[in-house]
Formats: C-alpha cells, structure tokens, sequence
C-alpha cells in the first residue's frame, strides 16, 4: 500500500510551548496527485507500515546544518504545484457557495435593509433633537429644584446654563442644516449618477446601521462554523493524561511532561502533531484507546486518528485530529474515471486516509481479502481494483460475482471470464475457473522453467515478459465477489477450496492474483486455509471482534483496529486496511455503477486499440469440448471417496443441469471409462452413502484424471 507519511511537512501554525525533542524528523508535504511517484508524497509499503524509501541527503543550509535541522519549505504547503489546483478549486467552491447562498436572500436582505435605515432616520433625528435641546441640562434644573430652598442658586445657574448651551446647540444645529441643504442643491445640480449611486449606498449604509436593532447583523453567515476546540499541546496532554496509562500520568505529574516533537500545525482537513511517549509506553497503547482518547480531546470518534511512526521507534506517536466527523466529508471520486491509466505492477488507486493523502494497494503478487457487513462499502473496494486492472492493457479480468445483482456487470465487457449468478450453473462456471487458474498456473510455471536465466533475475513474471504474447503470461487478476456462496456449495465447495489454495500458495510470482469479497467473514465460508494466505486484508464494518479477527487477523481487535465499532450506513467504504504491516483507516474512492461504467468504457477502447480483447469481452462462449467430465464428476463427489455411477448420474442432473440434464447411468459410466477411470463394483461412504454394492468409482482416480487433463 502506498500512504501519506505522518511526519510529512509538520509546519509551524503557533509559536512552540512544549518540549522539544531534537531528533530527526523528515519533511515532505501531507498530499500528493495520485500520479506523482517521488518517495517523499508516498511511503512505498505493502502494508501500513513499512520505512520509507531513503531520500538523499541534502546540503545544509548553513555552516552548522546537522540532521537535527529541519527545513521548512519556502512556499506554503498548500500553494505547492501538487496542492494549488486544489486550494484554487477549495476557495472558488466555498465562494461560489456562499455567492449563491447571499443570492437567493438579496430580496429579503433589501428589504430589511430599507425599513433599517426607515428606521435610522428616526434614531438620528432624535437623537440630535436630544443633543440640541441638552436633555442632560433639564435633569440637572430638576435636580436643584428638588434640593429646596437650599439649592435654589444652584437652580438658577442650572437654568442660566441650559439656556445658554442650547441656544448655541440650535445655532451649530440650524448652520449645518443650511450647509446640508446647500450640499445637496449643489448635488442636485453637478452630481453624475454614480455620485448620487454611492451617496445612496454610503446614506443607506449609515441610516440602517443606527436604526438595526443591537446585536442583529441584516447579512448572517453562510457557513457556520463547528464549535470545537483546537488540539493545542495542552488539550493534547490533558486528553493523554485521562487516559490512565500510569507511565504518562507521572510523566505530566511529575516529570518534564510529554515531548512534542513537532508543533501542531494543520493536516488537510484538520491538525497533526508528532509526539515521544514516555518510555515504556508505545503507540500500540493509545491506539487501542482511540475511542477515551477522542473523549478526551472532545472530538468525535472518526475525526481522532493515532498511529505509530515505525521508521523512528515504537513511542513515537502520530496524531490526527479533523475538524469534522469523518462520515461529513465528501466522498473523494476516483481519480482515474476520466483520464489515465494503471499499472498492476506498481499500485492501483484505491482509497483516501483520514488526512486526504491517497493510498494505492499493489496487485501483483499479493491475493486480497474483503470482508464486511452487507450494504458497507464492499462491494465499491472490489470496483476500485478491478477498475485499475481494467485500465492497465497489460491484465486480464476473472469476474465471478455470486449474488447475481449485476454489481461488476459494467466491467463485463473487458473481462475474459464473468459471471453473475447464485444458481448451480453460475456456480459451476466458477469452480471451472478455479480449476483453469489452477492448470494455468502448472502450464506457466513449465513455461517459466524453460526461459533463460537472464530473461528470469528475479524469479517472478516481469512486464517485459508479460508483454510477450508468445509466452502468455499476461497477469490475470481473478475476482470472486460473494465468494462463501461457491465455497459452501456442497458440490463444487471442496474443489474451489483446494485449486484457489493452489493458486494462492504458488500463483502470484507468476501473474495470477486473486481477489475474495465475502459478507460472511467466518470459518465456514472463508476457511483459514485461503483466508491466510491472503496479502492484503480490507475489513469494512462487521458485527463482533470474531468477524474482525477474520478478516484482520487474530488479535487486530484487542491491539485497537476495530472494524466493529464503525458506524452501519454511517461509515460505508470506511475500513482497516492492512498489508504485511499494521492496519491503516482509508475510506474508498466513490465509484458507483455509472461511474464504474465510465471507466469500464474507456478500458475497453484502450484494449480494442491494444488488441488484447479476449473470451467474454469478444462474446466468446466457452466451447463444450473444453468442459472435463472427470473435473464435473469431482465436483458432486462432495465428502464421499467412493460413489456409485447411479449417484453420479443422479447428482450431475441435480447440479449440473444446464449440461447433463439428460444423460444416463450407461453414458457417465461409458465418459468415466473414456476418461481413463476404472469402473468397478463398490461400495459408497460418506455422509449420504446408498446401501448395497454397485458399479461406481473412486475419488483417487477421478483425482487422477482431473490432473492429467489439467
């Protein structure tokens, strides 16, 4: 998988006020376009947490430069070439918005606007009739009178000054009345219309100002801001502290506190800092405490995101906090649905983290596992692969979706192999792909053998091989969605078990992968003996830590990554995905049917002008001298090891009925001989075994014969 590093691009939003550690801490920006391949927007891992890429070192920036320096980059992170498109698209959006928002209420807001400034004429005019008349002067007459005989000097003067101050208050009042009046006869006469546009605006503005009632604004805000509290290293260390590991607690105590070895500075859509946890504690600790942790920092459970840092020690400790519930966001659409192409050499796009940053998962010579409650965003992870295999010309498509609603129907027309269906025959079509992938996989390992040294260094199919159309090496990325529906069938069960087991054991250095999506992640229908050899892991929200594990692996639940506790419908396409490292969080890009539709439509004319259309995408229906009788019979022997003919007839009507509904016991006992499979008398077993003796075969030699023909 490929993610955004934690310790990208830290930033300084706020002067420092915690400890700081000086150790190194690399730089690089906290996004990058999908397309861009330098190590420092990406950490190449197949799972989450693998080192990065070592980075050449550069010069100091001054004499005394050292690795515990950090260069903070000239140009601001987000008007970088990778991030100005969408700082320019982010404030256009939010302008046009609050455009249209102010738009539709300018009745309203001119309507208000008038009767304000109705009524500021009023406030004004009162309030100089006030300050002419001194109002001031009649509450101090008032006051000597009320004094008595005692204070009738002061009566007097009171009334001898009022006299005064407003004879000359009305003068200054009846000067600037005739200066106003000789202003506007001025206007009236020389004043151009715009003149008279801004003295209107500027009058109006004044008027409705004065007369708008305290406090009331006439334009209220479009956007309304979350009332939250920024993560400062204080909340930080508060919210730590209530989370009773004793080792931090006595740390902020009684010891010099926690050391942050990054400021907080802003992450994509909210903030990230960088912090040492006190020794013996590691990040495993307060990830598994993710839910106390957003208590205490007083953000919602799906916008507070805790991590390790492997490339530096296990106490480091990478936290996010968004500004948002991570389910307000709005879905990131797939950045290939209208232009580029894939590779499945290298990693295809699949999903967003928490942060924004993209996170592409390899293919070739990894097999994955998808698991999650029904309607959780499955379905839209397996789109997402199979969208980027489809858009690399080079890959082949195997698609078995088994619950026959047409989810994958859209990248039909690419496939080699498809089907959609619940129904035995559906079922059979996919146990004889199984069976194909399996022979496939003996016929290019012969292949392979036979290349020379210098073609083969690494020991695995390369491009370059894959290109050659002699050789047939095209890697095929087989998909098989619903997958419990063919593994608990009681006839092709076992054999889909034990040639997708094949496959994945042996099958990803030579360009077969495999892809299985299930809404049942148990024992029964996803046994250990594939779901463990499955590289790259994607648990979506599932019912219970049983579920979890599954899919995760055991322990996943109790070290923190907890499919379980996101939200149903809430949090769909929201999940832990994991490759050969810990689990990360990503959400999936949004691919819908027509989207996908979109896409499927460009890969088909980049596979027309390739010429590397096959098998369904060309209409091809699979020839019936290519179906194995031994491989069907093997197919309904279910747990027997021994069966009668009769049995055999019986079970290939039921199961296989689209191609035996009509044979008889004589023509399976005369195709088995034909095969190469002795008929004898015997007796069957297993769990619905008919009693007696008869003409029948055995499970060995069936086997056998499968192999042969393989």
């Amino acid at each position: 998988m490929t993610t955004g590093n934690p310790t990208d691009n830290p930033g300084r939003d706020r002067e420092h006020v915690a400890t700081v550690v000086p150790l190194r801490a690399e730089n690089a920006g906290t996004e990058a376009a999908f397309d861009q391949t330098p190590a420092p927007a990406y950490v190449d891992t197949t799972g989450a947490g693998n080192p990065p890429p070592p980075r050449p070192p550069s010069p100091p920036a001054t004499a005394d430069g050292g690795d515990g320096d950090r260069r903070m980059p000239i140009v601001p992170e987000h008007l970088q070439r990778h991030r100005i498109r969408q700082t320019i698209a982010e404030v256009a959006g939010l302008h046009w918005y609050k455009a249209r928002y102010h738009g539709f209420r300018s009745p309203a807001y001119a309507v208000k606007t008038a009767w304000y400034a109705i009524r500021g004429v009023f406030r004004l005019g009162g309030q100089l009739f006030a300050w002419a008349n001194w109002a001031d002067g009649w509450a101090l007459e008032s006051m000597a009178v009320a004094a008595g005989r005692s204070g009738h000097h002061d009566a007097m003067n009171a009334h001898m000054q009022g006299r005064k101050t407003r004879a000359v208050r009305w003068q200054v009042t009846g000067v600037c009345l005739v200066a106003a009046v000789a202003v506007l006869l001025a206007m009236v006469k020389w004043l151009p219309w715009w003149g008279w546009a801004a003295f209107l605006v500027t009058a109006v503005a004044v008027l409705s100002r004065h007369g708008a009632p305290e406090g009331q604004r006439i334009v209220r805000a479009a956007v309304v801001p979350t009332a939250y509290q920024p993560p400062t290293p204080e909340v930080i260390t508060r919210a730590l502290g209530s989370l009773g590991i004793t080792a931090i607690n006595k740390a902020i105590t009684d010891g010099p506190g926690l050391a942050f070895v990054s400021d907080v500075h802003r992450d994509g859509d909210g903030w990230g800092v960088e912090l040492d946890l006190p020794h013996g504690v590691t990040a495993s600790d307060i990830i598994k405490k993710r839910e106390a942790l957003a208590s205490g920092l007083r953000r919602p459970h799906s916008a507070t995101w805790p991590e390790a840092v492997p490339h530096e020690h296990a106490g480091r400790l990478y936290l996010w906090v968004g500004r948002h519930d991570l389910s307000k966001a709005k879905p990131v659409p797939y950045p290939l649905l209208r232009t580029g192409t894939a590779d499945v050499f290298g990693n295809v796009p699949f999903a967003t983290n928490p942060r924004g940053q993209a996170v592409g998962i390899p293919l070739f010579e990894t097999n994955h596992v998808y698991g999650a409650a029904p309607g959780q965003g499955k379905t839209t992870a397996v789109r997402c692969v199979n969208c980027g295999a489809a858009l690399d010309v080079i890959c082949d498509l195997w698609i078995h979706e088994l619950a026959g609603k047409g989810d994958l129907e859209p990248l039909a027309q690419v496939c080699h192999r498809y089907v959609s269906g619940l129904d035995d025959e559906a079922i059979a079509y996919t146990a004889e792909s199984a069976r194909m992938l399996r022979a496939e996989l003996d016929r290019r390992s012969a292949v392979f053998k036979k290349l020379p040294r210098e073609a083969r260094p690494h020991g695995k199919i390369t491009r370059d091989l894959a290109a050659q159309r002699t050789l047939r090496l095209r890697p095929i990325l087989a998909t098989f969605d619903e997958i419990q529906n063919a593994i608990m069938h009681p006839g092709y069960g076992p054999q889909i078990i034990d040639n997708l087991a094949y496959v994945e054991r042996l099958g990803r250095a030579y360009g077969i992968m495999l892809v299985l999506a299930t809404q049942r992640p148990d024992k029964e229908s996803l046994p250990p003996k594939i779901r463990d050899l499955a590289i790259i892991k994607f648990c979506l929200k599932v019912p219970d830590q049983t579920s979890n594990d599954m899919i995760l692996g055991t322990g996943a639940y109790h070290a923190g990554y907890r499919a379980s506790e996101f939200r149903p419908k809430i949090d769909a396409g929201l999940g832990w995905l994991k490759g050969e490292g810990d689990p990360q969080a990503v959400r999936t890009y949004y691919l819908d049917l027509n989207d996908t539709a979109r896409v499927a439509a460009r890969a088909r004319a980049m596979r027309e002008a390739a010429g590397v259309l096959s098998g369904y995408a060309l209409g091809e229906a699979p020839a019936a001298d290519d179906r194995s009788f031994a491989a069907d019979v093997l197919s309904v022997f279910g747990d027997a090891d021994k069966l009668h003919c009769a049995t055999i007839t019986t079970r290939l009507r039921e199961h296989l009925a689209g191609v035996y509904a009509g044979i008889t016991q004589e023509a399976v006992s005369s195709q088995l001989t034909a095969a190469g499979i002795i008929v004898k008398k015997l007796r069957e077993t297993g769990r619905d075994a008919a009693p007696g003796v008869r003409a029948g075969c055995e499970r060995a030699a069936i086997e056998t014969a499968v192999g042969g023909t393989s």
